[in-house]
């Protein structure tokens, strides 16, 4: 079968050139199902001439009974005699041998005809839906274009084509559901599971491409979308600078001599009531450079109990107090934190944590919205469970930014030459800005974790 192997890789694509060589085998097949379908003979009532009757049933007699239109005089003395004449009947009711093309083979074939309707015109359904999704804006300011526009092209050329191909199969179909209907005059068996491998499915070619196809389709399942969704989680322009800040630091750390060991995704046991979402894509990636380790863990949680079986988080969150009103944690409490990032360096039996959380604003709403915030959140209520570790502090990077804005610290009125701790810095970084400016500002970071 084109486009699509056994366990390999299922895509969009994949499954309507499927659904096209279906369409194709109904297109093709529809001669032979007309001229040689395979039937039953039934036995079924049908009013005849009297003179064709071979025997009589009670059936019979019945119809005649209550159908005295259908009496003629007869001149013989044989027949019905009603006072003094006779009478025969013109017509009468008998059991007629049929080709009956109700078979559980013909209810199949006609059946995933409508499974096919109804499944392309999910796909298509679903395609609009994530279409719809795609962002239309293409600038935030003068300077930059949102990277989106370019990581989404693939996706939006994908779903364009094919709604438009999922447009014509859907015509397709429609069509050779009539013309099947035309053919059989049946009802159509629904299409749970695979149907049985019967005798006729199995010995008669034409029946049997049909089965095979029908096997085919079974397998492939309905297109889940996994990977446009995967894409379309970043259509928030947070979302997509999230994920361009992860592979900045992982670049950073393996230009630093570091060598990336493994890289998993890590599934937390959260409530179903919580509102945080596992990843869908690796969270969990481990570094070394022979001396100490570093693991950098995307959107972990951190609870507040000891979870440190989970995936190696040594932190806990120490308090229940909500950061803002009208939260699940001003009901009921809060159990749990997600920063975007955390940073743990382990070296010499000791773990030091960095607590990063990426924001795609401008300076001026990063310090006059979020530092208090998640300060409250990542300084004050995240604690080390070893008392041998600890938090280094934390980081908000922003992305709306150009070169002329630096490295500083949250703390605005320190007194030199002692810093204050824990550390809680601001970091501007974009694509925008040159290289060798990204990874001096990184520099100025991580010096401070790595020493």
């Amino acid at each position: 079968m084109a486009g699509l192997k056994e366990n390999g890789y299922k895509s969009l694509a994949a499954q309507i050139i499927l659904a096209e060589e279906i369409a194709t085998l109904y297109e093709v097949s529809c001669g032979y199902f007309k001229a040689n379908s395979r039937f039953c003979i039934e036995k079924v009532p049908q009013v005849i001439q009297f003179e064709r009757l071979q025997y009589v049933m009670p059936s019979t007699l019945g119809y005649i009974a209550s159908h005295p239109e259908q009496l003629l005089p007869n001149a013989t003395e044989r027949g019905i005699r009603i006072g003094s004449r006779t009478y025969q009947p013109k017509k009468a009711l008998s059991l007629q041998s049929t080709n009956s093309y109700d078979i559980y083979e013909n209810r199949v074939i006609l059946g995933f005809l409508r499974k096919m309707i109804d499944e392309v015109d999910q796909l298509r359904s679903q395609s609009n839906e994530l279409l719809k999704k795609i962002p239309q804006e293409e600038n935030y300011n003068a300077d930059y274009i949102y990277s989106s526009f370019f990581m989404f092209a693939e996706t939006r050329h994908t779903l364009e084509n094919g709604i438009h191909q999922l447009s014509n199969l859907y015509d397709r179909y429609t069509r050779l559901w009539g013309m099947y209907q035309s053919i059989f005059h049946i009802p159509a068996e629904e299409i749970i599971s695979e149907p049985k491998p019967t005798q006729i499915f199995l010995s008669v070619p034409q029946y049997n491409k049909v089965f095979v196809r029908i096997h085919q389709w079974s397998s492939f399942g309905v297109y889940s979308f996994e990977k446009e969704k995967h894409m379309l989680s970043f259509v928030k322009i947070s979302s997509l600078y999230e994920s361009y800040l992860l592979v900045k630091m992982l670049s950073y750390f393996t230009d630093h001599g570091y060598t990336l060991l493994s890289a998993k995704r890590c599934t937390y046991p959260v409530v179903a009531s919580w509102k945080y979402q596992n990843t869908r894509c690796a969270n969990t990636f481990n570094l070394s450079n022979g001396k100490s380790t570093i693991t950098l863990y995307y959107q972990p949680v951190v609870f507040d109990t000891d979870r440190r079986k989970v995936n190696g988080i040594g932190l806990y969150r120490n308090n229940s107090i909500a950061v803002y009103t009208g939260e699940d944690d001003a009901r009921r409490g809060g159990h749990y934190y997600t920063p975007d990032y955390i940073v743990k360096l382990d070296i010499n039996g000791v773990s030091k944590y960095l607590i990063l959380d990426a924001k795609f604003s401008d300076r001026n709403s990063v310090k006059s919205f979020y530092v208090k915030d998640l300060a409250f959140k990542y300084l004050f209520s995240i604690s080390p469970i070893d008392v041998k570790d600890f938090v280094l502090g934390m980081c908000i990077i922003y992305g709306k930014c150009s070169e002329r804005d630096s490295f500083e610290s949250a703390y605005d009125k320190q007194m030199l030459p002692s810093a204050v701790v824990p550390i809680a810095d601001l970091l501007p970084l974009i694509e925008g800005i040159a290289a060798r400016d990204q990874n001096n500002k990184f520099d100025q970071l991580f010096k401070k974790l790595l020493g």
